[in-house]
């Protein structure tokens, strides 16, 4: 009997230390599964983290290239109406230089012409000479009177007609 008793205790002894190795090992691999949940949890919150900083990062950069590209696209309409600006104020320049032009073409013209009749006309004197005999010079008056025909007068009473000088 003892020896069965040996032998029972030896197996219960055997089992208890079995048992116990597997309670042990069953704790250590609840200890494992548990730090690898918690290494599995805080990898998790990294990633989270890290995909949140993209996502921020992200935002951030297409904020900045939206209002790169507004900006882009106000220097853009800024410059085409400084451009359009310039070019009506060009127009404007070339037409006033035609205009003078015109005016300076017109005036050059203008002075040549008057040149041409100053010489074709030349008047030196205010006063017209006269030129001439005498006789040129009566008036018609003096063509139709008694006197200028060398009859007799029908003004004066002695009939002697005509000038003897």
């Amino acid at each position: 009997m003892a020896l069965g008793l040996l032998i029972g205790l030896g197996s219960a002894a055997i089992a208890g230390a079995t048992a116990y190795s597997g309670y042990q090992t069953q704790k250590a691999a609840n200890r494992q599964a548990k730090f690898a949940r918690e290494e599995a949890a805080r990898t998790r919150r990294r990633t989270m983290l890290e995909i949140q900083q993209m996502q921020q990062q992200s935002a951030q950069s297409a904020s900045q290239f939206e209002q790169s590209l507004a900006e882009g696209r106000r220097r853009t309409a800024a410059a085409t109406a400084e451009a359009e600006k310039q070019r009506q104020i060009t127009m404007q320049q070339i037409a006033q230089q035609k205009s003078a032009s015109a005016r300076a073409l017109q005036q050059q013209q203008l002075a040549s012409s008057i040149q041409q009749q100053s010489r074709a006309a030349k008047v030196s004197q205010k006063q017209r000479k006269r030129v001439g005999s005498p006789g040129a010079l009566r008036t018609a008056v003096e063509a139709q009177s008694a006197l200028a025909l060398g009859g007799p007068s029908q003004t004066t009473q002695s009939g002697v007609g005509g000038l003897n000088v």
